[in-house]
């Protein structure tokens, strides 16, 4: 009878080929390829979990204020969200960087990847939130690839609980082109728990949703979406940061400065120049 071995192993009989054994970081990449998501503990200590959450709070505060305030905000359905922190403050650029997320985004995308996004997304009690619809991290794209385009790192600051409005999955919902039918949608309908301080870590096709909150309080987290550089970011974070970073080759890379499209064909070209003379170095 196939089944659970008594050792502990997987029992299995007619397979002759299987993926080997590898690093904590291969089992989370052979996890997301076959059911589309993962959750990954970041080390991060509890207080500066609950620090990253007040600096969340105050660059959502500056950038109401900056925009106009809330009325304007809300009239673009964007109160609850908080777009490019990393851009006001550097502690969410060392968490776009942490070097296990990095080293899963590579194993799953390739050497080459660019942070496409960053987005702070707070879900308040009781509220109704943009997030509660099923999307893609990459949305209106309706086909599948041989490899993933993109992976999506959701940093839990407040405990993701099905009462807090825990996301939710439909696994392996990344290899299929369409939307499923609404009652098969509903069967798997997946809520994805995770501690303060976890990434819950997800091929960026995957079809996800908020979950209702419930409780009393706020469930906040920020999401980075690292991407082939194919891919142009929500927005230019060069532009964005003015320069910042450019000095630092591999943080200038994942920033997306390399592939940054030229103003002009004069630009192109020096920069075409500057490449060239870079390998003859």
């Amino acid at each position: 009878m196939a089944g659970s071995a008594t050792d502990g192993t997987t029992s299995k009989y007619g397979i002759v080929e299987q993926a080997s054994e590898g690093t904590a970081t291969d089992a989370l990449a052979g996890r997301i390829r076959l059911v589309g998501y993962a959750v990954m503990p970041s080390g991060i200590s509890a207080t500066a979990v609950a620090e990253l959450g007040d600096r969340l709070d105050r660059v959502m505060a500056r950038q109401v204020e900056e925009f106009g305030g809330p009325e304007r905000m809300a009239a673009i359905g964007d109160t609850l969200t908080a777009r490019c922190p990393l851009v006001y403050d550097e502690a969410f650029l060392a968490l776009a960087a942490h070097p296990e997320l990095l080293a899963l985004a590579r194993e799953l995308l390739g050497d080459y990847i660019v942070l496409m996004q960053q987005n702070g997304v707070i879900n308040p009690p009781k509220q109704a939130h943009t997030q509660l619809s099923y999307h893609r991290d990459l949305p209106y794209q309706h086909f599948v690839s041989s490899r993933p385009l993109a992976m999506s790192a959701l940093f839990c600051i407040d405990p993701f609980r099905i009462e807090t409005g825990a996301t939710t999955v439909i696994p392996a919902s990344h290899r299929m082109e369409a939307f499923p039918a609404a009652d098969v949608a509903a069967q798997l309908d997946t809520p994805v728990t995770a501690e303060a301080g976890s990434f819950i870590v997800f091929d960026s096709m995957l079809f996800h949703r908020a979950g209702a909150n419930v409780s009393d309080r706020p469930r906040r987290a920020v999401n980075q979406v690292f991407s082939v550089p194919i891919i142009a970011q929500q927005v230019s974070l060069p532009d964005a940061l003015e320069g910042r970073h450019a000095d630092d080759p591999e943080v200038a890379r994942l920033l997306g400065y390399e592939v940054a499209p030229p103003t002009s064909v004069l630009a192109w070209r020096e920069r075409r120049l500057a490449r060239t003379a870079a390998k003859k170095a």
